[in-house]
């Protein structure tokens, strides 16, 4: 996959995006008046969010594709991806210390230490809740970094927490056409703001050595 390709199907992702929530913003107008606005409304939320932490799951799972699609040999990739990398072989160790499980982490080591970085487990976690605080743990695992997001952490932790009290509490709640309207501009903003970020770390090359990405 080439620098192109990926910026390509990053704009994919969020064109198709921007249209299901203009669809979740009809849906809710359409409703205005009627005894439907607030029922509709109030299941606008999980679904917004459903789009921001989807979005961000499939764009790190992208960037994963991109990265292991350079083929870089592990003294050319940065540390941390790596360890992204080696994730799947240190979880089976740690949840076993046998001399097989020992002998088999052993056996991988040697045999990645000169074949291309290959992650074979490219799960995206997100600890349930895509909180700021999870977000950042997860993308600094993979070199990806989200400065540019943390003025918004307060906003992305208020609708975390607004969509839980609608998916797990049923609490009641009141929204309008404007508090979606407002929702849906803060997710369409996120999801814009974190492909901008993972196209940056494309550029730079933010998952080779720094002193290797210089020299390219």
């Amino acid at each position: 996959m080439t620098r192109d390709e990926f910026v390509l199907t990053m704009a994919d992702a969020v064109d198709r995006r921007r249209q299901e929530i203009s669809l979740i913003l009809r849906v809710v107008s359409n409703s205005h008046g009627s005894v439907l606005e607030q029922t509709a409304s109030v299941m606008a939320l999980p679904v917004l969010y459903a789009h921001w932490e989807g979005f961000v799951k499939e764009a790190v799972g992208e960037y994963i594709e991109f990265v292991e699609r350079q083929r870089l040999i592990p003294s050319q990739a940065h540390p941390t991806i790596f360890s992204f990398a080696m994730k799947k072989q240190l979880r089976g160790l740690i949840s076993s210390g046998s001399v097989e499980r020992m002998t088999n982490f052993a056996t991988w080591v040697i045999s990645a230490a000169v074949a291309p970085v290959c992650f074979d487990d490219k799960s995206i976690v997100t600890g349930g809740n895509l909180s700021f605080k999870n977000l950042k743990e997860l993308c600094d695992s993979l070199k990806i970094d989200v400065l540019r997001l943390d003025s918004d952490r307060r906003k992305i932790d208020a609708l975390v927490n607004r969509r839980n009290n609608v998916a797990h509490t049923g609490r009641v709640q009141r929204f309008d056409r404007a508090d979606v309207a407002d929702d849906a501009a803060l997710v369409i903003g996120l999801i814009e703001t974190f492909e901008a970020i993972l196209i940056e770390c494309v550029d730079a090359k933010q998952y080779r050595l720094p002193e290797l990405a210089l020299d390219d």
